[in-house]
Formats: structure tokens, sequence, C-alpha cells
């Protein structure tokens, strides 16, 4: 019976992505020890398994490619050539190529692709010129380890992959072969889509400890859940008081239904949640090609790697942390000369870290380099025409840094210079629901820590009134409520309402103004009750009517369904079939910031 490859082209590039990957660590671990034989054979091994399955799939180009990446390492495992700083850099600028090769399959282009021709031809002339300028040397037993040696002589009458031909049954990638035909040394060590802990694998030893699910069915079932909270809340706000009052059966029916359902739903979420190493594993590349440029000494230290986070904001979160790491070798860290001058080490350290702290995850990048200028801030932005105050806190001066425009680059480079970096960060956490954070010290170091909710599917929310309608403010930016004292409301000439807590003047943010909601002309108005909002370093009073309750909500994307709308970070559908507008409190006290500042400065 013929097979149908096609239903293993995902899998095929996903675990081609995941060797890439792979290559690229251990490359970047050669410039430490060139001669360690475990890192030799893994690269070794990840490129033959994308040759491998390349050539089964009948992608020639990346298969005759990974073949002279696998001969290279080969060699070098055998003793034949010394990997150095040359071959690291080509094997990432290799890894790079086919990336973007791998984008082109699977758009489905199959014409000739020029950068896979010329990093062949950079692979097998590096090669070339190790065997020529190399005096072949004898590996000792102790250098190649025992597996090692057996792949050796696996693959000792393997053809070029150029002509590999379709998999026949007793190949070595005999991953459409009957279970019994299979030779479990083999397509076990070996089988394109059989490394240790894989599924065909683990079927054979009767052990299904994972499966590969499709991103759109399991956002599929999160949606559907969602879905069913929202009919649960509905049938709860309708039924709970007539179950409650006159039928103790239902009333215990409904509870068990709302346990199983907040069960079911988080069930469903966890699913979604990665762990940071995700996120992480992404860097030492990035860290290790900004610092090459720059002529800098950069190690990078992570932490945190099993927090676990919405795999939608794993994905989101990349862009922004590579801002942060980037701006964090530019302008943080002093070039090795700078260091030692100022008494410290050449090298210097960029530390990813990753913490729970309650429903959110704490994302903090901190070096040891240079600090923050606040005089020099504060020129630029006079520079740049824009509000300053002396009296500013440090919180208040490093918050320039997020403006758009803003950059101390002396220069523009293809690093920095254009100011577009941390407005770029900050515009991209708070649509994440997240906020952003700086704190420095001169010449010690610099920390940036970013705040997001565990996933963008759920919310915990305080529901407020104003007038008829409801919206929701997050509740991880709520620090407290109160209901203020006539006396400790403050007008000051030319700035916003100020509100006294506990010592602390708090600007005030009436939330008919922000959302614009008109009030009928002497409508009686309820005593105001304040929310201290909290975030990127801000602290303000937001005036409601009355507050409704704390509850789980799901959170439904404007952007999806009609468009993006400043000020509101989505919608959710209340109890009562009511839609609620869920208020973005970075957005919403960013502008208030600026129009108090720019008050102040008239």
């Amino acid at each position: 019976m013929a097979i149908d490859l096609n239903r293993f082209i995902a899998t095929f590039f996903d675990e081609a992505q995941e060797h890439l990957e792979s290559i690229e660590d251990h490359a970047m671990a050669l410039g430490a020890s060139s001669k360690d034989p475990e890192t030799l054979n893994a690269i070794f091994r990840a490129a033959h398994s994308i040759k491998g399955g390349s050539g089964t799939f009948g992608f020639t180009q990346l298969s005759e490619a990974t073949h002279e990446m696998e001969t290279l390492f080969d060699d070098l495992r055998k003793g034949r050539g010394v990997a150095d700083e040359s071959t690291v850099r080509l094997l990432l600028d290799a890894c790079d190529v086919f990336k973007a090769h791998l984008v082109r399959l699977k758009a489905g282009e199959r014409g000739t692709d020029s950068e896979m021709i010329e990093v062949r031809r950079q692979l097998a002339g590096y090669r070339a010129r190790d065997k020529a300028e190399t005096t072949v040397i004898r590996a000792e037993a102790s250098v190649i380890p025992a597996a090692a040696a057996t792949e050796e002589a696996f693959f000792a009458d393997e053809a070029p992959a150029a002509s590999a031909p379709a998999p026949a049954k007793g190949s070595a990638y005999g991953l459409f072969e009957e279970p019994a035909a299979v030779a479990p040394e083999k397509n076990e060590k070996y089988g394109l889509f059989e490394p240790e802990g894989s599924l065909e694998h683990n079927r054979r030893r009767g052990d299904q400890s994972s499966i590969r699910v499709s991103v759109e069915k399991i956002d599929r079932i999160v949606n559907l859940v969602g879905e069913l909270v929202i009919a649960q809340a509905m049938m709860q706000q309708a039924a709970g008081t007539i179950a409650a009052a006159q039928d103790e059966h239902l009333a215990h029916s409904l509870a068990t239904l709302d346990r199983n359902t907040r069960d079911l739903q988080q069930a469903v979420m966890s699913i979604r949640m990665m762990p940071m190493e995700f996120v992480f594993s992404r860097f030492p590349r990035l860290v290790y090609d900004v610092s090459s440029r720059l002529g800098k000494k950069v190690h990078l230290r992570t932490q945190g790697h099993d927090t676990e986070l919405d795999k939608e904001l794993i994905e989101l979160l990349v862009d922004p942390l590579t801002h942060v790491v980037r701006n964090a070798i530019d302008h943080g860290i002093e070039t090795p000369e700078d260091r030692v001058k100022a008494g410290k080490p050449e090298q210097g350290t960029v530390s990813m870290r990753a913490t729970h702290r309650g429903g959110s995850v704490i994302i903090e990048v901190s070096d040891d380099g240079r600090g923050l200028d606040r005089e020099r801030i504060l020129a630029k932005a006079r520079e740049l025409a824009m509000p300053v105050d002396e009296n500013w806190s440090d919180q208040e001066a490093w918050g320039l840094i997020f403006e758009a425009g803003f950059s101390t680059a002396k220069e523009v480079t293809s690093l920095s210079g254009r100011g577009v970096g941390m407005d770029v960060v900050r515009r991209n956490i708070a649509s994440l629901g997240g906020s952003v954070s700086i704190s420095s010290d001169k010449g010690e170091g610099t920390a940036i820590t970013i705040q997001v909710p565990l996933t963008l599917a759920v919310l915990d929310g305080m529901i407020v009134g104003v007038g008829d309608e409801q919206y929701i403010v997050p509740l991880e930016f709520v620090a407290e409520a109160f209901k203020p004292a006539p006396g400790d409301i403050r007008t000051v000439v030319g700035q916003a309402s100020l509100v006294a807590v506990r010592g602390e003047h708090l600007p005030i943010l009436k939330l008919e103004e922000v959302v614009g909601l008109p009030r009928a002309a002497g409508a009686p108005r309820p005593d105001p009750i304040c929310l201290v909002v909290e975030v990127d370093n801000r602290r303000a009073a937001l005036v409601v009517d009355h507050l409704v309750g704390q509850q789980q909500l799901v959170v439904k994307s404007l952007d999806a369904n009609l468009h993006g709308v400043r000020g509101v970070a989505g919608a959710t559908i209340l109890g009562d079939g009511r839609v609620a507008l869920i208020l973005d409190v970075s957005a919403v006290t960013r502008v208030s910031a600026t129009r108090n500042l720019a008050r102040s400065a008239a």
C-alpha cells in the first residue's frame, strides 16, 4: 500500500527546527572546548538527522548541505582538524540559511535557493581547507566514545545524500516500516522522527507519554471551554438565587457544575503552558552575535527555565525581550578595556530570570554595566523638546527611555540610535496586558522588569460601574480600593485633582472621563470609590461609581473581531450576557500622566 509522506512533513519541519537550534547551542560551546567529543558528536547527529529527513521528503538542497556539515564534523570528531571561532561562525551562518530555507519549503517553494548553494560550497571548502592544512591525527580510543564508533561503522557504506533513494524496508530511516521490521538499534537512535522519548519510539515500549497536537486544535478546545465557562456563569446568575432558596439539589448541582467547569478550564489552559526555556534558549545565539559585533565579552545567565507561560505569550515575548537584551549589551555593558579601568572583570554579565507572582510571570533582564545616566537622559529629552521636570524621581526620569524617538546613542548603527527599541518594548508588553519598569544604579548596572499575565485567554478582573455601564479592571494592577473622605481630595490650579492615600498624594483619573461617558444633567452622583492602580512604576486613583465584584473572566480580543481601541485591552461577556470592556490600565495611566505633565509645563 502506498504511503502518503505529506502527512509527516509538518513533523519533519518541527524536528528540523529543533535540530538546528541544538546545532546553534552546541556550536557556541565549541569556543570553550573545541575538542569536547560530546559536543562534536551532538552536532554530527543533529546534522545527520536533518539530512536523513530532508532526503526522505526530496528536499535535495537541504540534504546535500547538511551532508557537508555532517561530514565536516565526522572529520573533526575523528581528530582530522580542530574547531575554532571560524568554525562557530560558519555553523551559525549556515543555520541561519537553513532556517530561511525551511521557511521557503513550508511555503511550498521548491525552486533553487542560491544561498543554499553558497553555504554548501562554504562547508565543502572549509572541510577541504582543513584537509589541506592539518596533519591527519589518529584519535585515541578514549577520544571517540563507543557510541560514536558504532555510528562510524554503521554509516561507513552510506551513499551521499544527493543520490539517496527513498527509504526502503530495513533502511536507517525506516519511519514508515512495520514495527516488527525495524531494527531497534538503528531506528531508535537514528530514525528521523524517533529520538529517545518520541511518540513512535514510546509506542513500541507501551509508553505513550507524549503526543504532537496542532496548535489550531488546542486553540479550538480553549475557545470552546471559554464559551462553556460563559454559559455556566449565565446559568449560575439566572438560576443560582432561585436554587439557593427553593431547591437544595439544584443548588448543589450548580455548585458542582461550577467547580468542574473551572477545573476543566484550568486543565485545558495547562495544555497551552510552556516553560520559559523555550524563550531563554533563543538568547545565547543573540548574545554571541551582538557581543562579537561590538567587540565585547558578555556572559548570559538564565534562571527560572521551568517557569510556565501561555504559548501565545511565549511567542509574543521574544521580540520585546530581544530589544531589551540587545540594549543591555549595546548601551549597558562596557568594552573590556573600560570594564578593567572601572575595576570590573573584562566579561560582563546579562542575566534573565523568570518567576511566578500570583497570576503573573515576572521576567527580569539585568546587566552589570554602566547603568543609566540621569543627566544625559534629561538633557536628551530637552533637546527633543519633551516636557521635563528637574524634581522628577529617578523612576520618572527612566520613563523617558520608553518614549517614541528617544535615544541617547551618539550615532545610528545597525543596533541602536533610532529610538524605536524601548518604545516597541513598552507598546508590545502593554498589548499583552503587562507592564515594564526600570531600576538602575550608575556604574553598577540596570534591571528591566517585565510583568505579564500567565495567559491571554482568562483574566482575574474587578468589575466596576460608571452610570449604567460596567467595565473590567485587571486585578493584577489593583492595589486597593477605598472611599475617600471629602477632605482627602484636593485640587491644584493647572493640575489634576489629587487624593491623599496614607500620606501620598495620587493623581485622580475619573473613569467617566476616560471612557467619555456622558451623564444626564442633574443626574444624582453616588459617593466616589477610588481604586488605587499601579503600573509601570506609576500609581493613580481611578474613580468609579461602584464596585460590582471580582471574577475570573474569559477574554475576547477586539483586534480579532473588530479593531483595536486605545485604552481598551479587550472585552468579555458577563454572567448576565452583557459585553464589558477590559481597560488597558497601562495606556490609561500613561495618557493621563502625559496630560498632567503638559498641564504643568503650561
